[in-house]
């Protein structure tokens, strides 16, 4: 099972956010570069990187880092004396300042598209070996390039080894580059922040959800959703919630705590966040080996026979073979069924699954093997889903993640009631929701929006790989259902179907 990364994801959310923030007040403008190159290169696992300003037609370096040669220039560091570069196209870093575009590059050395003269030239000085380059525009307001970030040498955290660039970062760097060039300009209002820091939320969330290729527009759609009947809710001027009436300042609450409620999935492995069946890729093995058992035991029987003092017939020996044939093919029909994430594993298949299990065959060695693995079959018995006892763990920890990752912002004062309302998305009323087991007016109106619309989006999604979309009345039956279990709040789901606030989100149903 892969090891979560929470740390380490949690420090660069809170970094960047704290980035953002220090636009408003920081006036030392060396610290601000530092800073942001020290964070590019934290994301990024940069073991290297320059950050460059346009200064009389050329790019002058102001901040260097290169952690294998114990460099740091620049800034509170020594002072630079390398030359500047010249904004031409020839160079990749001219380029980028030319035509404001980004460029990825995963070995400099097999890449003949711009002049490298330089940085070969600094590797057989230095002994330095530069490899992977992510190459990132400063843009201000007015998107005139001002300056380039230039990230070295991308470091894999399990090996240690050299990488290329991860696309996935290639946007948030990029976030990271605009924050940097609207302080350098010095000209960015506090509008223009707040609306920098939506979008650098909102592009975490896509950096986030890109990490699967199902449901890469969940966030999204609850975030529009959760406002939707948050505005819905200042419509009720007649009805149950007639005395509450959210304020932009509010509705600002609602819509921030959407966004980031599943910031926590950044931990959650791929193994368990893309798991479509109950086995999952081992499948084709599985069941070539029962395949493979299936010859065996085949062998096995033509060599019991041709020792045996009276023969048998060739009408029943293979009548036998027959027969081996068709057990095995029941076998591999039943595993096939059960690892099929729309099978309901009753006690009759589980039944089936066990005894399959303790069938085993000769191997090599004549040694008995068994058929399934504990862990294949602790698998495919999974009564509904595709999870694990372990894995539904794992991803139900995805919201203490999210906690954890959002205590570390800085929300302010208007914010500051984001984290805790992110982190109730998985309460329920009666008290069996998580993490924290909360019950009735321990869970307020704001993480009751959020549970409503994040159970209607996982009920209605047309993208999730262990199940099929639900048709909208039979999802709306089943929210009905759990309101009167007390699970999710029922005048709230009343006025949800009533407003039909699916359609004021602009939802394809």
């Amino acid at each position: 099972m892969e090891q979560y990364h929470f740390e380490e994801v949690a420090q660069q959310l809170s970094n960047l956010i704290s980035i953002a923030i220090a636009l408003s007040s920081e006036k030392d403008l060396a610290k601000l570069l530092d800073m942001i190159l020290s964070e590019a290169r934290r994301i990024t696992h940069a073991d290297a990187g320059t950050l460059y300003m346009i200064e009389d037609n050329k790019l002058a370096a102001k901040i260097v880092h290169n952690d294998t040669m114990n460099t740091f220039l620049g800034g509170k560091g020594d002072q630079i004396t390398i030359p500047p570069v010249p904004i031409n196209d020839i160079y990749v870093s001219g380029y980028v300042a030319n035509h404001g575009v980004s460029i990825n590059i995963p070995d400099v050395y097999n890449d003949d598209s711009f002049d490298f003269s330089g940085p070969k030239k600094y590797d057989e000085m230095t002994g330095y070996l530069t490899r992977s380059m992510l190459v990132i525009p400063l843009k201000n307001h007015k998107s005139e390039v001002i300056g380039v970030l230039q990230l070295l040498n991308a470091i894999d955290k399990n090996t240690n080894e050299v990488i290329p660039f991860p696309k996935e970062y290639q946007l948030i760097i990029e976030s990271l580059a605009s924050l940097a060039a609207t302080a350098l300009t010095n000209s960015q209002l506090i509008q223009e922040i707040e609306a920098l820091l939506d979008s650098f939320i909102q592009v975490m969330v896509t950096a986030i959800d890109s990490r699967t290729p199902y449901n890469a527009t969940h966030t999204q759609k609850i975030a529009s959703l959760a406002r939707a009947l948050a505005e819905a809710i200042n419509e009720d001027t007649e009805g149950f919630y007639k005395d509450v009436y959210f304020d932009e300042k509010e509705l600002k609450v609602v819509s921030t705590a959407a966004w980031l409620h599943d910031i926590g999935k950044m931990a959650v492995p791929l193994s368990v966040m893309n798991k479509a069946t109950r086995l999952d890729k081992k499948l084709p093995f599985v069941l070539q080996r029962i395949d493979y058992a299936m010859e065996r035991k085949i062998n096995h029987y033509f060599e019991t026979v041709l020792q045996a003092e009276n023969p048998l017939s060739v009408t029943l020996i293979l009548k036998e073979k027959e027969n081996i044939k068709k057990t095995y093919k029941h076998y591999r029909d039943t595993i096939i069924k059960a690892d099929n994430p729309s099978t309901f594993i009753d006690e009759e298949l589980k039944q089936e699954i066990l005894y399959i299990a303790s069938t085993t065959y000769p191997g090599e060695d004549g040694t008995d093997l068994p058929l399934l693995t504990d862990e294949e079959v602790e698998q495919l018995c999974i009564q509904r889903g595709t999870l694990t006892a372990k894995e539904r763990k794992i991803m139900e920890d995805h919201v203490l993640f999210t906690e954890r990752m959002l205590s570390k912002m800085r929300f302010g004062t208007e914010l500051k009631r984001v984290p805790e309302i992110a982190c109730m998305h998985h309460e329920q009323l009666d008290g069996k929701g998580y993490p924290n087991g909360l019950k009735g007016d321990q869970i307020p109106l704001e993480a009751r929006i959020l549970a409503i619309v994040d159970i209607f989006d996982a009920l209605t999604a047309v993208d999730r790989p262990y199940k099929k979309a639900i048709p909208l009345d039979k999802s709306l039956s089943i929210l009905q259902s759990m309101a009167k279990e007390n699970k999710i709040d029922q005048n709230l789901l009343d006025l949800f179907i009533k407003k039909r606030v699916w359609e004021k989100a602009s939802l394809p149903l």
